[in-house]
């Protein structure tokens, strides 16, 4: 499909699983991106395009693009990580265009764009779920292989913020509401703001609220937060990112409880306790769930969830 017909608000409806199949390598990937198993549910079913994935971040590196620039998110569910062992990373899940058709395409039958059952598991037969006995196989763990950097260039930043705009990613206001937030953060950091995020702490404390989802909490002021961080801004392991702090005193609810996550660089499985991710948070704008990228002037497509301790938090009483 041409990148005319994958513009944000469009719709499309997901190819049948044996068309699928016959795009995929021997390791169910295109162009080195898996079609994953949590994808199966979807064949057939028809969404609108949420955002073109003009650039994705990428664990550990600056700011990469896939190649072919043929890459979309859905407004479908993000990935629940059932055939990967629980994972709840929440990944929103990427989509290449030779995986969709124009929901306005000719189809002769429901029947023809659903997929049967034996046409299923052979695609799912061709999915890899695991590279080896520990570590993972995912769209995440191979976004680097399947991904590029960006050609040098002074503007590129501004290029592609463009390029985000003119196709209706995020709208002029919101590209400069996410462009003063970058240089606001920058300047801090020139400041030494990462100082006022370094933690007393040698062997970081622990807090088990055993918080539920749909649960209200607050989150506690930086001043209690930083407390329970080591030098590296860090809890356990689990770093607090700058955005997180525009979130103190604000309420929200649990999303749900986070107690496994597969490492995006190596591939295996990180358990993990008392840790949540929450809700959109009211006053925050539309981006309160997520972690902007800090080395981009906006947005990233990936809208990666934040992860928090519960030693973070605090339960709100319902009265």
């Amino acid at each position: 499909m041409n990148v005319e017909g994958m513009l944000v608000g469009n719709r499309v409806v997901v190819r049948s699983a044996s068309e699928i199949l016959s795009t995929l390598d021997a390791d169910g990937t295109l162009d080195g991106l898996p079609f994953m198993p949590e994808m199966l549910d979807w064949c057939g079913k028809s969404f609108r395009i949420q955002r073109r994935v003009d650039k994705t971040c990428v664990e550990g590196h600056p700011m990469r693009r896939f190649p072919a620039n043929d890459v979309v998110v859905l407004d479908s569910p993000r990935c629940d990580g059932s055939s990967h062992d629980g994972c709840k990373h929440g990944c929103r899940i990427y989509w290449k265009h030779a995986w969709l058709r124009a929901a306005n395409e000719d189809a002769s039958s429901n029947e023809e764009i659903q997929s049967s059952n034996r046409d299923t598991e052979q695609l799912r037969s061709r999915i890899k779920v695991k590279s080896d006995e520990l570590r993972y196989f995912c769209q995440s763990t191979e976004l680097l292989r399947s991904t590029e950097v960006f050609p040098p260039g002074r503007h590129r930043r501004m290029r592609v913020a463009l390029t985000e705009i003119r196709n209706g990613d995020i709208g002029i206001f919101q590209a400069l509401q996410l462009f003063a937030l970058f240089i606001r953060q920058r300047i801090l950091r020139m400041l030494g703001y990462d100082n006022l995020l370094r933690g007393p702490h040698e062997r970081t404390p622990k807090q088990s609220l055993n918080l539920q989802p749909g649960e209200l909490v607050r989150v506690k002021s930086r001043a209690e937060i930083v407390k329970t961080l080591d030098r590296k801004m860090s809890n356990r392991g689990l770093g607090l990112c700058h955005e997180m702090m525009r979130y103190c005193g604000h309420e929200t609810k649990v999303r749900y409880r986070v107690d496994r996550l597969i490492n995006e660089t190596t591939g295996v499985m990180r358990e993990l306790t008392d840790s949540v991710t929450l809700n959109g948070i009211e006053g925050c704008g539309s981006l309160g769930e997520e972690c902007l990228c800090p080395g981009e002037p906006g947005d990233c497509p990936r809208g990666e969830l934040m992860y928090w301790r519960e030693i973070w938090l605090e339960r709100v009483s319902s009265q």
